[in-house]
């Protein structure tokens, strides 16, 4: 069986790359920080990890956040079937796959072959924590001709964190709407899968 994680990635015009991190807002208040899903930027994960991926034909690279989630880091991982596919999110011994949303969700489908790139995911972060993830596929127009148009669209997943659990919040098309849709506190649409590290499948 294969799943995805939430990795979060967000293709942003202007966005940097790494930002510097912010100072510590008012209560309440919503900022943003950002992690590089450059190659570069990310290594491979634990081998448990690595080989329940490779078991399944996947590739997988972890891209880690200075971020915590419950006093754990916080850490995007870009799944790969044959391009980078999608992100899932790993939080102390547990991992929530994207895959289902990103992959197989028919209301989620936008273009052929979705894909993640190279910009940064997206963390946002209020005084109390962490709210959400927010990340960028790129996708085939099925409109073109051109099998190499495969960035002619794209949307950003947005993922939040509430409680003990990771869920899809939305599909949108620019960093606004994913920024109020997570500070909204708006309710989620479906949970994501969890996956204990300690319990994976051989």
């Amino acid at each position: 069986m294969r799943w995805v994680m939430p990795v979060l990635w967000l293709a942003v015009s202007g966005v940097p790359v790494m930002s510097a991190f912010s100072a510590a807002p008012a209560y309440g208040q919503e900022y943003s920080q950002y992690v590089s899903l450059q190659p570069g930027s990310c290594k491979l994960p634990a081998a448990s990890i690595l080989a329940w991926y490779r078991t399944r034909d996947l590739t997988v690279s972890e891209c880690p956040s200075k971020v915590t989630w419950h006093a754990a880091p916080v850490r995007l991982l870009v799944v790969s079937s044959e391009e980078r596919s999608w992100i899932d999110i790993a939080v102390g011994d547990t991992i929530w796959s994207g895959e289902e949303e990103v992959v197989y969700e028919q209301a989620n489908q936008f273009g052929h072959f979705p894909n993640i790139g190279h910009s940064p995911a997206e963390l946002r972060i209020r005084s109390t924590g962490i709210t959400g993830v927010v990340f960028r596929v790129l996708a085939q127009d099925p409109e073109s001709s051109s099998a190499a148009s495969v960035s002619g669209l794209s949307r950003l997943f947005v993922f939040g964190f509430m409680g003990a659990d990771v869920c899809f919040m939305g599909l949108v098309r620019d960093n606004v709407s994913a920024r109020n849709l997570l500070d909204s506190g708006q309710n989620c649409k479906r949970m994501l899968k969890p996956y204990r590290i300690s319990a994976l499948p051989d």
